[in-house]
């Protein structure tokens, strides 16, 4: 769904660059990291997000919880 070292705009329009993407148990997760303000570099922000079907619409929703990230983290390395 989201493309790699492609930005996406959340709704609170901060910038996110698609660093890499990872399946697990059938679900695509993506690792993001915020760009700055002058759209030079990325800051030191990163989320592990996964995208949804909420209503007919994509739904991009923050990964949370120490165990999912602990799980889902690790895979990123290989």
């Amino acid at each position: 769904m989201l493309e790699i070292d492609k930005v996406i705009v959340l709704e609170n329009k901060e910038e996110y660059l698609v660093l890499d993407k990872v399946n697990y148990d059938g679900t695509d997760y993506y690792y993001i990291a915020k760009i700055n303000e002058t759209e030079t570099d990325i800051e030191n922000n990163y989320k592990l997000i996964i995208v949804k079907e909420k209503d007919g619409n994509k739904v991009i929703e923050e990964v949370t919880g120490e165990d999912k990230l602990r799980t889902i983290l690790p895979l990123f390395d290989k």
